[in-house]
Formats: C-alpha cells, sequence, structure tokens
C-alpha cells in the first residue's frame, strides 16, 4: 500500500511539474508591429511584403530579422524588446 501511495505522489509532483513548465514557454508577451500591422502575442515566423520592412517589438522578447522568406537565409539583425527598426533587406522576422 504504501508503494502505491507514494507512487500516487510521484505521479502527481510529475504532473504539476510538467503543468508549471508548459506554462512558461510559449508566445511572446507584448505586440509585434509589422510594417504597421499589430500582431498581439506574436510565436514563430512572420514574413513581410513590403520592404524596406519597418518592425517594432513591443513584446518581452528579442526578435530576429531574416533576409529570406520563412525565417529562412541570414540572420541580419536581434531587436530586443522596446526597439524599432527598418532594414532594407529584411523579409522575415522570427518571435521565439
Amino acid at each position: 500500500m504504501k508503494r502505491i501511495l507514494h507512487a500516487a505522489g510521484v505521479v502527481a509532483a510529475a504532473a504539476a511539474l510538467c503543468l508549471t513548465t508548459a506554462t512558461s514557454a510559449g508566445a511572446a508577451t507584448g505586440t509585434l508591429v509589422l510594417n504597421g500591422q499589430r500582431i498581439t502575442n506574436p510565436q514563430g515566423c512572420y514574413n513581410s511584403d513590403l520592404w524596406p520592412m519597418g518592425v517594432g517589438n513591443e513584446t518581452d522578447k528579442a526578435v530576429l530579422v531574416f533576409d529570406g522568406g520563412d525565417c529562412d537565409g541570414q540572420v541580419i539583425a536581434s531587436l530586443p524588446p522596446g526597439r524599432n527598426g527598418v532594414f532594407e533587406f529584411g523579409a522575415s522576422v522570427r518571435v521565439p
């Protein structure tokens, strides 16, 4: 009986740990402004259809600017939270 109770306690603790760590990862909190379009709590890759590409990072995470579409090619900039930039050769942005 003690083993069953111990196992149940271990399973419950593991489940609680998984739930707390799962909520800490995910979308950035805030707004990404891409060529004037506001994206709330962004996550993943966003392509630009305009050049030069304007990016406003109003999130809590740094974003990466790529010279290729679909966040492919070279990283040409890392834009910290609270910063804006215009990128002549920017084609896409990734929000971790």
